[in-house]
This record gives structure tokens, C-alpha cells and sequence, in this order.
């Protein structure tokens, strides 16, 4: 017959399954792709889709500047306004192998993002990992950016 110790162990043993299953249940609903994604691209609620907010001015800004996602998912830019912008990744600073990724998928630079609502869709499908440094070009002044593809180790892609 099992003591008391042992029925503790399996309740707290218990617990913890049910709190792992609870945990695991429902895709992040920010990360979640929209229905136009979903219709244009194919994708589904389980894909994650990461938004990073382009306005104009003075300086070009992306909000954020700097991102960590994990290999397979997306990154989508979004014009917030009526300006001009374009993102453009510096292929200098990426290995040979993401360069190639980038290039094979069409996806060094964005076409004229011209009307507020434009968006940009990047696929990191079988992305290599590391750090994509971009670069935002449009009416105002340049600036910079970087998404980090989970692999590296690099936690903050602010770090450089």
C-alpha cells in the first residue's frame, strides 16, 4: 500500500502534467496570420506572424526596430502612412547562405510600400538562422533594423 510521500509525489506529479497541457494549448492570438493573410498566402491560425509598424517623417522608424522569431515564421511590415518606404536587408553583413535564402525567395528588398495600410510579407520558412540586418529608406532619413532567426544563441538582436 502506498504511503503518504507516494501520494503526494503523484498528486504534485499530477499537477504539473495539467499545467503543462494547460500551457501548450492555444497558438499566441497577436501572432496569428489575418484572413487576408490567410486567403492570399495560404497560411493558418497556427502560423505565427510577427508586425512591425513603418512610419515616416523626419527619420524612418520600424516599431520594432529589432525583432527575435523563431525559423518558420513571418514578418510582416505595415505602412502606417502615406509616405514612401521600402525596406532593403544589407547583404554584406549576412552569410552566404542566408544571402542566398533571400535572394532565392525575392525577398533582399520590398517593392514602394506608397499607401497607409501596404504591407510586406516576409517568409522565414527554412530561413538559416542568425541576424538580418535591414535598413528602411523612404522620405525621411534611413535607419536600421534587425530580425534575429532563433539558432544563434543571440537573444537581443540590439545587441549589436
Amino acid at each position: 500500500m502506498a504511503d503518504f510521500g507516494d501520494r503526494r509525489r503523484l498528486a504534485c506529479a499530477a499537477a504539473a502534467l495539467l499545467l503543462l497541457v494547460a500551457c501548450r494549448s492555444e497558438p499566441d492570438s497577436t501572432l496569428q496570420p489575418d484572413s487576408v493573410l490567410q486567403a492570399t498566402f495560404g497560411l493558418t491560425p497556427q502560423d505565427r506572424v510577427y508586425r512591425v509598424a513603418v512610419t515616416g517623417g523626419e527619420i524612418e522608424r520600424a516599431e520594432p526596430a529589432a525583432l527575435s522569431i523563431e525559423a518558420g515564421a513571418y514578418v510582416e511590415f505595415v505602412s502606417t502612412d502615406w509616405m514612401v518606404h521600402e525596406i532593403l536587408f544589407d547583404t554584406t553583413s549576412l552569410t552566404p547562405a542566408q544571402r542566398t535564402f533571400l535572394e532565392r525567395s525575392d525577398q533582399v528588398h520590398s517593392p514602394p510600400l506608397i499607401d497607409r495600410g501596404s504591407r510586406y510579407v516576409l517568409s522565414f520558412v527554412d530561413a538559416p538562422p542568425g541576424r538580418y540586418a535591414f535598413r528602411l529608406e523612404g522620405n525621411g532619413r534611413a535607419s536600421q533594423g534587425a530580425i534575429v532567426v532563433a539558432g544563434t544563441g543571440e537573444q537581443d538582436p540590439r545587441a549589436r
